[in-house]
């Protein structure tokens, strides 16, 4: 039994590479099971609109299976083997954990995720709900509505599609079809196979959850990183049902160099420790990747500070509007923009910025060179203008 361990940032890296299956083995296997297996293992699959490559959902699938088409996720959401819901966006989750997302969806009978309560709301919302139980399946173009309504930032256009996403939040719905980001939704009663459990985690087994999806996921991570955006008594629990698990052996507490706060890791993750992960192929991540998205802990483990510049104004903007990690060995050796010219059959490559020390790196050029003409076949594009990576 594990009570402590000592590691050092190259074995920390290795572990969590590995975790991820991004360290060059095919971890999750081939065709759709190796889809299937890839979002069981991870736990979810961010879905985003952003659409300059191939959606971020598809593009962090084709990082890990080496042969993925966008068709394979597609069947899987068609055969219920996986789910649309919220984990800390809107992402493509393992059927077989539906019951972890209950807690969720129960917390948002108490509150609206994206509206503020109003009896007009409430209205709609019992309307829509109507309607899908007497007519099947409906999309947001099939309520006819001249309302607009914004939130914020986010641009709902009408009433009828805020009321669907707060029911699809409290789960009365779940999304069981779409075609592009058209959404069909009907009643979760009628969605969910008939085998899923629909029991109601307690608070301790819902934590321990987390805590064991994460650390499966990632490899290892910081109590911070186990609480992701959890706060109040939920993060209250999972504090204590981390200390419980350290005490019992099941989380090992782990220095990993000298790192002045303690990572946490499933004592078979330092059964056999990694060697650092050799530089060979070169991999483009999204900037969604489940490796990317805790920018915290992307820079005390990989020394890498990424933002997603998106949503910024241009005049902020460090690089560019969607610019993309390449992870090299253990390493992220640069960052790159690309736009796929689908009507061109061109993969362009409009930014490239490379980090200190890779730029005069012939063997990680060449590496570079050769996954892009990958990502380009992805991107159903037949031929790379790199010209970019061409100078220097």
């Amino acid at each position: 039994m594990h009570s402590a361990a000592e590691i050092d940032s190259s074995q920390a890296r290795a572990i969590a590479l590995r975790a991820q299956g991004l360290d060059g083995a095919t971890a999750f296997g081939s065709g759709k099971a190796g889809t299937l297996n890839a979002i069981e293992h991870l736990g979810y699959v961010q879905i985003d609109t952003i659409s300059v490559v191939e959606r971020a959902h598809h593009h962090m699938l084709w990082s890990r299976v080496p042969d993925y088409v966008p068709e394979w996720l597609r069947e899987l959401h068609a055969e219920r083997r996986v789910f649309e819901y919220w984990s800390h966006a809107a992402a493509f989750l393992p059927m077989r954990d539906f019951r972890q997302s209950l807690p969720l969806m129960r917390s948002f009978r108490r509150k609206f995720h994206w509206s503020d309560d109003s009896p007009e709301l409430r209205r709609v919302m019992r309307r829509v709900l109507a309607r899908i139980r007497s007519e099947g399946p409906l999309r947001a173009r099939d309520f006819e509505s001249k309302d607009v309504h914004v939130l914020g930032s986010w641009t709902f256009g009408k009433m009828e599609k805020r009321a669907l996403h707060e029911l699809w939040m409290r789960g009365d719905v779940m999304v069981a079809s779409r075609a592009g980001f058209q959404k069909s939704y009907d009643l979760t009663a009628r969605v969910l196979p008939e085998n899923i459990d629909r029991s109601m985690p307690g608070e301790a087994e819902a934590a321990d959850f987390l805590i064991g999806r994460t650390l499966q996921a990632h490899g290892l991570a910081r109590e911070p990183e186990l609480r992701y955006l959890r706060d109040g008594a939920v993060a209250a629990t999972i504090r204590k049902r981390l200390a419980h698990a350290v005490k019992q052996g099941r989380v090992v507490s782990v220095q990993v160099g000298d790192l002045n706060e303690p990572a946490y890791a499933l004592p078979e993750m330092l059964e056999h420790l990694p060697d650092s992960v050799e530089p060979t192929e070169a991999r483009i991540l999204s900037p969604f990747d489940n490796l990317i998205v805790q920018r915290g802990r992307l820079r005390w483990l990989f020394d890498f500070d990424y933002q997603l510049e998106s949503y910024l104004p241009v005049a902020k903007r460090r690089y560019g509007h969607f610019v993309l990690p390449v992870l090299w060995g253990e390493r992220f050796a640069a960052r790159l923009e690309a736009k796929a010219l689908r009507e061109q059959s061109k993969l362009a490559l409009t930014g490239l910025w490379f980090e200190p020390g890779y730029e005069k790196n012939r063997k990680f050029r060449k590496a570079l060179r050769a996954v892009l003409e990958n990502f380009a076949a992805f991107n159903r594009c037949g031929e790379v203008d790199d010209a970019l990576l061409s100078r220097g």
